[in-house]
């Protein structure tokens, strides 16, 4: 159950970055991670009226929960900013594969090393085999090059993989910490973080004077905001059903996502690259489902 709610989790994911990332070629891009992060907030806030109204109360939230909220929601906003920044700035297809591999990598070592999880071989195997995957996945289709500037593009490509780093770190720290979070019915640690995720997303619009004003796109990223919500709700269930390690490679999937949804919606064609991927991924979703 837990392996099969992190894959849900990884296409929910994958698709809110796949139509956040068409809607950031109409906005800009931090205009569309603040409504996308609000709309996942009026998401958690509507859960909990729901449970309110229904139950009369809601379950309190622990000062550990908290704190592990909190930190979610640091690192959550942390990884947005980067992401979205290094993506404005430099090169696609190094920040995302990047960051991508350092989100999953730093929970999965921490799941064996910090919290003592047994390793398993198939998951072993299947979190090797990811990597090339999801380097593979992020490839364009053709590669820009800035001809007679080679040092200047070894120069973007180091810059896009540290804006990678940091925003893997923040996803990661994200991810962590919401593994952490006991609560029956965790809608307020998941509102907590969500808004504390706001604050560095609104201090960076408002430094690059990003239009915030309301409009049917924005709107738009509001929406795709929820399914990332769902996303992350699913994910904190998925950890409570399996160990950590196997529900991270699980995650790890969801490049896979936007690679496709970009060849049935926008009718792009594969490149070699990102064709031998997904067949890596193919592999990897059953090597998976092993740990059940």
């Amino acid at each position: 159950m837990g392996e099969f709610l992190g894959v849900l989790a990884a296409v929910m994911f994958g698709t809110s970055h796949f139509f956040n990332g068409v809607l950031a070629r109409r906005i800009p891009a931090m205009s569309v991670a603040v409504y996308s992060q609000a709309g996942g907030a009026l998401f958690f806030l509507a859960w909990a009226l729901s449970i309110f109204w229904t139950q009369g109360d809601l379950e309190p939230m622990g000062d550990q929960d908290f704190g592990w909220a909190v930190l979610s929601g640091i690192g959550s906003g942390i990884g947005v900013a980067a992401l979205y920044e290094g993506m404005r700035r430099h090169n696609i297809s190094i920040a995302v594969p990047v960051t991508s591999i350092v989100s999953v990598a730093v929970p999965f070592i921490l799941s064996t090393t910090l919290l003592g999880e047994p390793l398993q071989l198939h998951t072993a195997a299947a979190g090797v085999m990811l990597l090339p995957a999801i380097w593979l996945l992020s490839r364009p289709n053709r590669h820009g090059t800035l001809l007679g500037q080679p040092d200047l593009q070894a120069r973007q490509n180091v810059f896009a993989a540290v804006y990678g780093v940091i925003a893997g770190a923040g996803y990661a720290t994200q991810l962590f910490a919401l593994s952490r979070i006991t609560s029956a019915v965790p809608v307020e640690p998941l509102l907590t973080g969500q808004l504390v995720s706001l604050v560095p997303l609104l201090a960076l619009a408002w430094f690059r004077a990003a239009p915030l004003r309301l409009r049917k796109t924005t709107l738009q990223a509001a929406t795709v905001g929820l399914v990332a919500a769902l996303a992350m709700a699913f994910y904190l269930y998925a950890t409570r059903h399996a160990l950590l390690g196997p529900v991270m490679i699980a995650i790890a999937l969801y490049p896979a996502i936007p690679v496709l949804l970009a060849l049935l919606v926008l009718k792009e064609r594969l490149s070699r690259f990102q064709s031998a991927g997904l067949a890596i991924a193919a592999v990897v979703v059953p090597v998976v489902s092993l740990a059940s």
